[in-house]
């Protein structure tokens, strides 16, 4: 049956944690009074009573609402307060997202089946992690907009990690309430164990993925109830439901973790940025290596730059890698030298890592045709792991080694290249001492990092992603191949290695040597290595950004779409979206590898233009056209690759 109301309602939308928009609902006056953005609320959907959370309030005008009006059924509790309630609004506007899958990746999620038997965390281990204090003058700055209650974003350039953790812990002793996010589990468990350790400890959570689910709910349960002030976490912790945050802080700002990857692709930075501004708080952005997109906001006067002067800088060394000097693949004979100098030193130990940036043993080359097998899948070259055959390291792909070529039939198949797996056992064979390996193919008790024999006396290899070195630990680190990271072809390239080789340093002693091997040494990018001058970098970056119609001089959004009909073409695609996209520069559509299972094809097109809205009328109505067309779409705004 159908109604039609003609009179004053009141009236509030729900987003549940589903794929769904906000539902209007109508409140019955036994619950007015405690109605209001940010409530859990229990409201009839499909039949069933759900939890959601009320969205917005208002009023109905007296105009005529024809259709029949669900009631909700209970307020539960208060979980967010209005201005943070208005966030996940931001974000579903900002990033053309579905209200409902937003909060599907906030804390919310885990109040809506409460735990029967909630679980504090467990004590955290000593965290082998040092902070040092930090400077009076920069904590001040923070903390007088923290008593005035006003929204600054401050970006604090750590002269370490160390620095960056003692800012946050000096920053943190004597507030009640601070939201405080780190890009991965470890870093966030680290800070976890120091805040811990503080005077009034017993005030702070730690909030991620990988925690079980009553411990999860008891850190979210604790934050509403008040029983927490503090809360560490990973990205989705921006979303805590933490009432009047005195301040929010974002170390390693600059790490590309922070933004999400699956639908809502949402930045965690620039999330908390916006929660800064909506609450009207204090927001940090920490880094030892801002973003590009950072500094330029510091530049432009839109966030405040608190620089702290480094105490030391590590001694580079820039190695030119050229034919017929290698005694092995990626091993110089000038690096070899310096890595036998070091080890067969006589007096003290001797701890060294090796980083080459790919797992596995070497590719595979035919030498009748000098073709690279590659994955049949997505066509990336396959990579051999001995006694695993060959892995594609895209798509996952697995086959075994073999014996012929598969394009000429060709029988002469022999290494080409270096992973570390062959590193690892061309040192053995060079510098006869202990090596660890330290990569993700590496499991049990090898990843420990314990070697056998003199334990002073060993050396790593491992991949960039190796997370088990301690900080100030070692007196060389090589990179075998940075270029591999440089030459990339996205804008990017550059500024993320620069901010590895950063990571680097700083597992480096006082007296250690950073040695980068490369076959374009002449490069600007390794002259400001030398020099170690992250900001001089920043500022070249920025000028070939502007010449280049780059963010954060422009805008982007990536359209990812995603069809079983393979006949479709890059040219049918561009023709079909023509007038759709108007003035807007188009970049492709390019055919890329599918992410999602049970779609064949995949087409990358990328949308740039100065007016963020501009952007967003051309995708909304891209996206329309695709949809009608059968295929589905992805929308990725402000994408980190490009």
């Amino acid at each position: 049956m159908r109604f039609e109301y003609n009179i004053p309602m009141h009236l509030c939308d729900v987003v549940f944690p589903q794929n769904l928009p906000p539902l209007t609902y109508s409140v019955p006056a036994g619950l007015v009074q405690s109605v209001k953005p940010g409530t859990m609320v229990v409201a009839p959907l499909r039949g069933k009573a759900k939890r959601g959370m009320i969205l917005r309030y208002y009023r109905s005008s007296g105009a005529s609402f024809k259709g029949r009006l669900n009631e909700i059924l209970d307020i539960v509790t208060p979980v967010y307060s209005p201005e943070a309630a208005g966030l996940i609004e931001w974000c579903a506007d900002y990033y053309i997202a579905n209200h409902g899958t937003i909060l599907k990746g906030t804390p919310f999620r885990d109040l809506v089946k409460p735990a029967k038997r909630p679980r504090q965390r467990p004590p955290a281990l000593p965290s082998r992690d040092t902070a040092l204090p930090a400077t009076p003058g920069m904590l001040d700055q923070v903390l007088a907009s923290v008593r005035r209650v006003e929204y600054r974003t401050f970006l604090y350039l750590a002269a370490s990690e160390e620095h960056e953790a003692g800012f946050v812990l000096g920053l943190v002793q004597g507030l009640r309430r601070a939201i405080i996010l780190a890009p991965e589990v470890g870093e966030a468990e680290s800070l976890y164990t120091l805040l811990r350790g503080l005077p009034g400890g017993e005030r702070v959570c730690i909030y991620h993925g990988e925690m079980k689910k009553t411990e999860r709910y008891d850190s979210v349960e604790g934050l509403c109830s008040g029983r927490y002030g503090i809360v560490v976490g990973t990205r989705p912790a921006v979303f805590a439901p933490l009432v009047s945050p005195s301040v929010i802080v974002v170390t390693k700002e600059h790490n590309a973790a922070y933004k999400q990857e699956e639908s809502p692709r949402y930045h965690g930075r620039d999330v908390a940025v916006m929660r800064g501004f909506t609450e009207g708080i204090p927001v940090v952005l920490s880094s030892v290596s801002p973003s590009v997109e950072s500094c330029y906001n510091a530049f432009n006067n839109k966030y405040v730059l608190m620089r702290q002067e480094e105490p030391s800088r590590p001694a580079v060394s820039v190695i030119e890698l050229r034919k017929g000097e290698t005694a092995a693949p990626f091993l110089s004979t000038r690096l070899l030298r310096s890595l036998k100098s070091a080890v067969k030193k006589p007096e003290g130990p001797v701890a060294a890592m090796v980083v080459i940036q790919r797992r596995g043993y070497s590719m595979l080359k035919c030498d009748d045709c000098e073709e690279l097998e590659t994955c049949p899948e997505c066509r990336t070259p396959l990579v051999v792991h001995k006694g695993e055959g060959l892995l594609c390291h895209l798509c996952g792909s697995r086959m075994e080694t073999p014996v012929t070529c598969s394009r000429c039939g060709g029988f002469n198949l022999s290494p080409f290249g270096a992973g570390t797996e062959r590193i690892e056992e061309e040192l053995k064979r060079h510098l006869g001492i202990d090596i660890v390996r330290l990569d993700s193919d590496v499991s049990g008790a090898s990843r420990t990092g314990k070697v056998s024999g003199s334990p002073d006396r060993y050396m790593v290899v491992g991949t960039l992603r190796t997370r088990r070195i301690p900080r100030k630990s070692l007196d060389i680190v090589a990179f075998l191949n940075p270029d591999l990271l440089l030459n990339l072809p996205e804008v990017r390239a550059p500024e993320r290695l620069v901010q590895d080789v950063y990571s680097l340093g700083g597992l480096l002693s006082d007296k250690g040597r950073l040695l980068l091997q490369t076959e374009i040494p002449w490069h600007p990018v390794y002259r400001y290595l030398r020099r170690w001058d992250y900001m001089g970098f920043v500022k070249g970056e920025l000028r070939v950004r502007r010449e280049n119609s780059m963010p954060p001089y422009t805008r982007l959004v990536s359209l990812f779409i995603y069809t079983g009909d393979c006949s479709v073409t890059a040219e049918t695609l561009g023709g079909m979206l023509k007038d759709a996209l108007g003035d807007v520069d188009v970049i492709g559509p390019a055919r890329t590898t599918p992410r999602i299972k049970g779609y064949s094809c995949c087409f990358r097109l990328m949308l740039r233009h100065v007016n963020r809205q501009v952007l967003k009328r051309c995708a909304k109505t891209a996206g329309k056209l695709i949809r009608e067309a059968g295929m589905v779409l992805r929308i990725d705004v402000d994408p980190v690759l490009f």
